[in-house]
């Protein structure tokens, strides 16, 4: 459609016709067919309504593409209350896309301009734009601050979007205090304003939000019945966020119902969905739907793949929260305790708060049960009990049936899966794994060495005394002299200078969730460690070549690698906790993780 000659006002009607008959794809592409003829013509009328349209039909967690570009080539050129709108729509743009720190310029911007045009209508959605960018953890007194201010403004305003807008954040607010009281008058105001309106669109929040509060009163054929009519509506209103919330609820009722076939479907569409759009938050809570459908070990998989290194990177946003909650559960369900752990302290300070996903399209229980689940696991039964004892308190305050019974009685401490294998059975052959699920691999240098290391946790050997040893021969051979420098000190200053790098690279691909591209950086940051390891000794000085020593240095260095990305191929998490815990050099040791012991089977 790019170059058409049919006019923009009429691309704009094709478009919206599009949109109606639920073809996103063809609204998308002739919003930006209208936006591209409305520039040639310098129609900047037109371009606001096509850009404003486009950034409409964004969905949560999506790459925005060229939708901010657009934006903003035209809120530079405008002014008043279209500049108002446009810088909101920017924010929401950025939020939606993952980058709410970009968004937080244009939010002050879009208040500032509607403040100073004058309508409560357009100031209701510069405020909701600025709600978004105080979306996250820390940020829940200024939300409920900007939710009152928003409250206030459309007391006496008719605009649906307005006044749907306010009823939807006070709502969330109600969800994180716990306050059942709010929660029924915002889900009253919705209905009426869906009866009143008759849009499709207020019909599938009002629909979406009461399945919602059907599933924490525990009324699962009310949740079901308004399950459908949300979907039905959002259908109908070409809702850019309808998959999202049939997925969530279909997932809620299915926990509470028991419906591991439901369960096992969701698990897999969120790891699929999550996976190809790169949403951090989407695909934790696959790990959490895994475990709920009886599959542990995929559960726990995952979610080494993906906060494995912990959780610490994970972004302070809206999904913060329901993140690390999640994560904390998997991994006390399934024996990561290093994990859990992690997440205990961290989601301490929020202890009494409620979470809630999607803005509330589904509730996601209390912070306390996730803390009763953590101390269970780490063996701090004290802890266990108080904080069940907590979470059934607010559970109860809420009406939350099911998390009540959840958590009746503290749960039970999990046993982790402590017995990992690694020893020889026939010529070539060796047995790795966990014990009741270990795999044959053929023979690779690196596990005799890593044999000996695993026999004497925390004990430090020398290479040369491990490639000595593994050969058969214990006598410490002669080390002869070392040739010169292995590399020269213009190339180590390189080698450090791209590591500062690459730190910086790795963690902008960890915001975003590129996995892919976060396997690369990592890569390439290891073998830049290992030259700087290779190059270098005590005190970072230049190390030299040629000795025995550091040929046994480097051999085994790279056989014990090797040997560990080999049994990481057939345990992922068994590789990961190696990596981890295993430290190579001129000397070499094996120092476990005290909070997720394993005890190591290496014999014949």
């Amino acid at each position: 459609m790019p170059g058409s000659a049919e006019p923009p006002r009429e691309l704009l009607l094709r478009a919206a016709a599009a949109r109606a008959d639920a073809d996103p794809d063809g609204a998308r592409a002739a919003y930006l067919a209208a936006f591209e003829a409305a520039r040639r013509t310098g129609d900047v009328e037109t371009m606001t309504d096509a850009a404003l349209a486009l950034a409409g039909g964004q969905t949560f967690g999506a790459d925005p593409g060229r939708v901010p570009a657009l934006l903003f080539e035209v809120y530079r050129c405008v002014k008043g209350p279209a500049r108002a709108r446009l810088a909101a729509a920017l924010t929401r743009a950025w939020v939606y896309g993952g980058q709410p720190d970009r968004g937080v310029r244009f939010a002050g911007e879009a208040v500032a301009e509607a403040e100073a045009a004058g309508g409560p209508a357009l100031l209701a959605e510069a405020l909701d734009a600025q709600l978004l960018v105080h979306w996250g953890p820390d940020d829940y007194a200024e939300r409920v601050r900007i939710t009152s201010r928003l409250e206030d403004t459309v007391a006496h305003v008719v605009d649906v979007e307005a006044r749907l807008s306010a009823y939807l954040w006070r709502l969330t607010s109600a969800v994180e205090a716990l306050d059942m009281p709010s929660l029924r008058r915002q889900l009253r105001a919705l209905h009426r304003l869906a009866e009143e309106s008759g849009t499709p669109r207020t019909a599938f929040f009002a629909a979406a939000r009461a399945a919602m509060h059907a599933t924490v009163v525990g009324d699962l054929d009310a949740a079901r019945a308004h399950h459908a009519a949300a979907t039905r509506a959002g259908a109908e209103a070409g809702e850019p966020d309808t998959l999202a919330i049939d997925h969530a609820l279909a997932a809620a009722i299915a926990r509470q119902a028991g419906d591991l076939g439901t369960l096992t479907r969701e698990a897999r569409a969120y790891e699929d969905i999550g996976m190809s759009e790169g949403v951090l938050s989407v695909v934790v809570e696959a790990t959490a739907l895994w475990l709920a459908a009886g599959v542990p070990d995929h559960a726990r998989s995952l979610l080494v793949q993906l906060v494995g290194h912990g959780l610490a990177g994970v972004p302070r946003d809206v999904d913060w929260l329901l993140i690390t909650a999640r994560a904390t559960e998997v991994a006390a369900g399934t024996g990561e305790l290093d994990l859990a752990a992690e997440g205990y302290a961290l989601l301490e300070p929020y202890a009494g708060r409620g979470i809630a996903n999607g803005g509330a399209a589904a509730f996601e229980g209390t912070v306390d049960g996730y803390l009763s689940l953590a101390a269970a696991a780490l063996g701090r039964s004290d802890d266990a009990a108080r904080w069940a004892t907590s979470a059934v308190r607010l559970a109860q305050r809420f009406g939350a049936a099911w998390w009540i019974d959840r958590f009746a009685a503290p749960p039970e401490p999990v046993a982790p899966r402590r017995v990992a294998v690694l020893r020889p059975d026939s010529d070539g052959v060796w047995t790795v794994g966990y014990d009741g699920a270990t795999v044959a691999v053929r023979e690779m240098k690196g596990f005799h060495y890593l044999r000996l290391l695993l026999r004497e946790p925390g004990r430090e050997f020398s290479a040369l005394d491990l490639s000595s040893w593994a050969a058969g021969h214990p006598d410490r051979p002669v080390d002869e002299a070392g040739l010169g420098d292995v590399v020269d000190r213009r190339a180590l200053i390189a080698y450090r200078q791209r590591l500062a790098e690459l730190d910086a690279e790795i963690a902008e691909a960890e915001q975003w969730a590129d996995h892919g591209h976060l396997a690369r950086l990592r890569t390439e940051r290891d073998a830049l460690l290992d030259q700087v390891a290779a190059a270098t000794g005590l005190g970072g000085r230049l190390r030299k070549a040629g000795g025995s020593a550091e040929r046994a240095r480097v051999a085994v260095r790279k056989a014990i690698a090797a040997a560990i990305g080999r049994i990481g191929e057939v345990e992922p998490d068994l590789g990961h906790a190696l990596r981890r815990d295993v430290h190579t050099g001129a000397g070499c040791r094996y120092d476990p993780e005290p909070s997720r012991p394993l005890t190591w089977r290496t014999g014949a």
